[in-house]
């Protein structure tokens, strides 16, 4: 119910002044045809408050003073010039002042209340922006803050939030001997809420990664039993991580239901890469299944999450998968931060100045083959 009349609130006050001012007028209009007609012992008062109260609310104190003064000149009409209607003329003055004083009244409480909610709901958006603001700059520290430096692979990611800070999740970390780890991760939900699980996501794969004694299917089972027992039902995260060996210039990965990142071959060969299992938090004690290919020099591998191919433009059409390979295909010569770049360019010239409504993070690593 609340949310019906929240939708119709909402759909009122996009609709042009002139029209609410009209609309308030003629149900004043409407009231006097009745008033006048009605016995001259029965009162249409209270009737006149609803219209004057649309106008206060939608438009201004100031329509509101027109509607109680298109009343009182109703009112003198009826009572004054009208025939056979008061016998009186102290009394119909009397009548009318009483009226238009407790019309001017209510519009004069009723927009002091408006403006001291309104007054209220911006102090309360300008806490929230705060807070939104603080959150993104403590966010922002905790992503890499340089490119790794990989021997055999030149990597960089960039993570652009919906919403001020991200549900989002990326990270490079050094693992034992000559490994080294790459995470991508993307929570369900936007803002706030996701922010959290992103964080909490976060800390536990650097402090699981380098101790997990089962590879990269440990680690994912071990953070899905993590987030499936401190989460919500609702509340779960795709999650993408590989280790790169620089001897063997392999990568073993795990893939928990994330989008198949893309490795576009030297030759020109695309992979996706798909070996994994659901989300982590979704089911209490999943399956993960781990696999490994080898990078060779000149191989782009490209980690991404879902606000890259679901971004839609004017026409509601996602970017789509064919978009993004043909993005890696064109960009397959140059450096890792400029392939990211090129798909960030990409994605917002598709969407032809729409919003963007999920988060989008990048990955680009290519293989140099220097060790």
């Amino acid at each position: 119910m609340a949310a019906s009349i929240s939708r119709l609130v909402s759909t009122i006050q996009r609709k042009p002044r002139g029209l609410l001012v009209a609309s308030g007028l003629a149900s004043i209009g409407l009231l006097t045809v009745l008033d006048y007609y009605a016995p001259p012992e029965v009162s249409f008062l209270i009737f006149y408050v609803a219209p004057v109260l649309f106008l206060v609310w939608f438009v201004g104190r100031w329509a509101g003073f027109l509607g109680a003064g298109v009343s009182a000149a109703f009112w003198f009409y009826e009572d004054i010039l009208s025939p056979n209607r008061w016998t009186s003329r102290s009394a119909a003055d009397w009548n009318i002042a009483v009226r238009l004083v407790f019309l001017v009244a209510f519009v004069w409480v009723l927009a002091e209340l408006k403006a001291a909610l309104e007054r209220e709901r911006a102090a309360a958006q300008e806490r929230l922006e705060r807070d939104v603001r603080i959150a993104a700059e403590v966010q922002a520290r905790l992503f890499p803050r340089a490119d790794p430096e990989i021997p055999g692979l030149e990597s960089h990611g960039v993570c652009h939030p919906a919403l001020g800070v991200a549900g989002d999740y990326f990270d490079f970390l050094p693992l034992s001997g000559v490994r080294y780890g790459i995470a991508v991760g993307d929570v369900s939900g936007k803002g706030l809420p996701a922010a959290l699980l992103m964080a909490s996501l976060q800390g536990s794969v650097r402090t699981l990664a380098s101790r997990s004694p089962d590879g990269p299917a440990g680690l994912a089972r071990e953070l899905n039993s993590q987030i499936y027992g401190s989460t919500q039902d609702n509340r779960f995260a795709t999650f993408f991580w590989g280790a790169y060996d620089e001897k063997r210039g392999a990568l073993e990965y795990v893939n928990a239901g994330h989008n198949p990142p893309m490795l576009l071959r030297g030759s020109g060969a695309l992979e996706r890469l798909r070996s994994g299992g659901p989300p982590l938090g979704l089911f209490a004690s999943p399956d993960y299944l781990q696999a490994t290919v080898g990078l060779s020099p000149g191989d782009l591998l490209v980690i991404f999450t879902d606000g890259v191919t679901e971004a839609v433009d004017a026409q509601d059409q996602e970017f789509g998968d064919a978009r993004l390979e043909r993005v890696l295909r064109e960009t397959s010569g140059a450096p890792a931060a400029a392939v990211c770049d090129a798909i960030l360019a990409a994605v917002a010239a598709f969407q032809g100045g729409q919003p963007q409504h999920d988060d989008i993070t990048l990955v680009a690593a290519r293989a140099t083959g220097a060790r």
